[in-house]
């Protein structure tokens, strides 16, 4: 089994890069889903876009630190029950890309090898995610071999454009020997999604690199960013999500660096995703367990109770497991508070 990560803060496009590589490869795949928070929206997407991928979820831990013990233990019962071809690793948005590869890489099993990693980077919103947590994104850029800037457009990444020549100088500065990739999927080759898949060199191509001495400018500890997860979530139409989505983006209900769901909206279900202060909202299939995910800073927890999730629902509407988190980064320590 050929372990291939997935890496990418808060919102690049993960779990979309994810989609398009199966659907273009067409393998044999298990996808290994760690979320942020305790509600599994992205596995949701997953199975809606294929209903027959088989999706490990992890909700409880972050597989880069508390949660490493149970990521090796998950690889491995993955690796001897499942026995696919491949696995691919969905870590949270804030997780070191380093440590992901040093946990895998630490599993002395002869059948389990290491891809080269891939990092998605948010062509729009890459310099406000470096700024919330410095450190995190810039150890997932240059641990990774394969850099993808997403989000480009039709027509790609222009380099005439100032903030992408910025982005590609940062790429060029971190992560000097990375293959940078800037065009829209649409136009990528197939041979290109499967050359991702194969390398003959798998078992030394873990690139756990130290970045100790990556220091930059105002360098600081990272925020702690909090997480709320909302199951029970439902809005009487869609127009009132749209009000929310604007006064989310505006700062109403604290800094919110991500937000996702799935919920009914009066007679309509609707998917939604907010990275900084963009967001978008497309219809979508009932699902059994709706929910809602809100990360960032000075999250108003009660304020989004009550304007996401009805009154008869709310004291039992945050989703919060019983296992501790302890042994977090100050990266992403801070849980529901």
């Amino acid at each position: 089994m050929r372990v291939l990560v997935i890496s990418g803060f808060l919102g690049a496009g993960k779990t979309t890069f994810i989609q398009e590589l199966v659907r273009r490869t067409g393998k044999d795949v298990v996808i290994y889903e760690n979320e942020y928070g305790e509600a599994d929206v992205d596995a949701q997407a997953l199975r809606a876009d294929a209903p027959d991928l088989k999706v490990w979820e992890s909700v409880e831990r972050c597989i880069c630190c508390s949660g490493r013990q149970d990521f090796a233990s998950s690889v491995l019962t993955i690796s001897n029950t499942l026995d696919p071809n491949y696995l691919i690793v969905e870590p949270t948005g804030v997780a070191r890309l380093s440590n992901v590869q040093g946990n895998v890489g630490s599993i002395g099993y002869e059948r389990i090898g290491l891809l080269p990693p891939v990092c998605i980077v948010d062509a729009l919103s890459w310099r406000a995610q470096r700024a919330s947590a410095r450190d995190v994104f810039d150890d997932q850029l240059s641990c990774a071999a394969t850099v993808v800037i997403s989000k480009v457009g039709e027509r790609g990444l222009d380099e005439r454009d100032t903030e992408a020549a910025a982005l590609l100088s940062l790429v060029a500065r971190l992560n000097p020997t990375a293959t940078i990739e800037r065009r829209p999927y649409a136009q990528i080759p197939r041979a290109w999604w499967d050359a991702l898949l194969e390398d003959p060199k798998a078992a030394d191509a873990g690139r756990v690199r130290d970045v100790g001495g990556i220091v930059s400018e105002g360098d600081g500890p990272a925020t702690e960013f909090e997480t709320l997860s909302l199951a029970h979530a439902r809005l009487p139409s869609p127009s009132q999500l749209i009000w929310l989505l604007d006064a989310l983006s505006s700062g109403v209900f604290g800094h919110i660096a991500r937000a996702k769901g799935t919920l009914a909206c009066g007679g309509q279900w609707v998917r939604f995703d907010m990275v900084e202060r963009a967001w978008a909202m497309t219809g979508c299939d009932e699902i059994e367990n709706p929910a809602c995910v809100f990360i960032g800073t000075q999250l108003r927890r009660l304020w989004l109770r009550e304007a996401f999730v009805p009154a008869l629902w709310r004291d039992r509407a945050e989703i919060v497991h019983d296992h501790p988190r302890d042994g977090h980064d100050n990266a992403h320590d801070a849980h529901d508070r």
